[in-house]
């Protein structure tokens, strides 16, 4: 009976094994990566970096100032910059303010010469009314002479009256066109004026110059401040304080930790069973589950086919899948390894 009982359990044993062995899995387990995009943090200008002010593994903000390259050299031609535009403005104010005095001075010397115009106008007016008189006189005396009635002196003063009222109207006449060519000349003399007027925006537009190459020199400031382009963590620290870099040329790489997916690759001859948008169970190393979303498939250029020497059977390729799993509790970081079940 004990012969009967172990070769029973020998049966027993063998058939467990058997089924064992012949069962098919009921998941394929892909190894996968935890991964995610790096944003690379570089300066616009190149040069010497003064101060990293962040380090591997510190949490950045957007906009955060994460390092400072040395600017001695941009300093000093701001400062270049800064005197040009300051001694040009000296210089604009100085040409405004002799635009004013020289059209101050034009006005009142055309003021001026109208004014005399006007009053040798007057005084040619009287010395009109002057010879008028005398020559009133000339012809009286003339008649009451030729009488008998008046002397020959009488007469004599009546003409010396006359031609000097004569030679009188005639200077008038020419003070007249004396003041009018001063007015001429005064308002000629106002084209000084412009000449004037085009130094202060020669000089103005020198100044403008100048501060746009001031502002152009601020904004390469503003480049040596380097800062973060997001939140995120900084990954990877790719450069020292002292060190001599180029424009572009990374600083610190920052990841965001919410933005961080599975990836996993997998063979062609089980890619019609992931469907993007699909679920499937992923574990951690520690063991902890988790729900991934498949968002992205497509075949793994990384990998070669693998070829069928044979000729009788077909290559097989390799796609690359990628799962989006929750990570609001930071347990997920870049490089951890991921188990992905893959139901069959």
């Amino acid at each position: 009976m004990r012969r009967v009982l172990i070769l029973l359990l020998l049966i027993a044993a063998v058939g467990a094994a058997y089924y064992a062995t012949r069962s098919k899995p009921t998941a394929l387990v892909l190894t996968g990566i935890v991964t995610t995009e790096d944003v690379i943090v570089a300066p616009q200008v190149g040069g010497r970096i003064g101060q990293v002010l962040v380090k591997e593994g510190d949490e950045v903000k957007r906009d955060q100032l994460v390092a400072v390259m040395t600017a001695d050299e941009l300093q000093a031609e701001r400062a270049y910059h800064e005197h040009n535009v300051a001694s040009i403005a000296s210089q604009v104010g100085q040409n405004e303010a002799q635009l004013r005095y020289d059209q101050r001075q034009t006005e009142d010397r055309i003021q001026q010469a109208e004014a005399n115009v006007q009053a040798a106008i007057a005084q040619q007016a009287e010395a009109a009314a002057a010879l008028e008189n005398a020559r009133i006189t000339l012809d009286r005396t003339q008649r009451l002479a030729e009488q008998g009635v008046a002397p020959a002196q009488q007469l004599d003063q009546a003409r010396t009256a006359y031609d000097a009222a004569k030679a009188r109207v005639d200077t008038m006449a020419q003070q007249v066109e004396s003041a009018r060519a001063a007015v001429a000349l005064a308002r000629a003399n106002s084209e000084q004026i412009s000449a004037s007027q085009s130094r202060v925006r020669s000089t103005e537009q020198q100044r403008q110059a100048a501060a746009a190459q001031r502002a152009q020199v601020d904004v390469r400031l503003s480049y040596s401040e380097v800062h973060a382009p997001m939140d995120g963590i900084v990954d990877v620290r790719a450069a020292r304080e002292g060190e001599v870099i180029v424009p572009g040329q990374a600083i610190v790489t920052l990841i965001n930790p919410d933005d961080l997916w599975v990836r996993a690759d997998v063979e062609e001859t089980y890619i019609d069973r992931i469907r993007l948008g699909e679920q499937f169970k992923v574990r951690l190393p520690s063991g902890e589950e988790r729900t991934g979303t498949v968002f992205y498939r497509a075949a793994d250029a990384g990998f070669a086919t693998q070829r069928d020497v044979s000729r009788i059977k077909r290559d097989i390729k390799t796609f690359e899948i990628r799962l989006r799993v929750d990570n609001k509790d930071r347990h997920l970081a870049v490089g951890m390894t991921i188990y992905v079940d893959l139901p069959l």
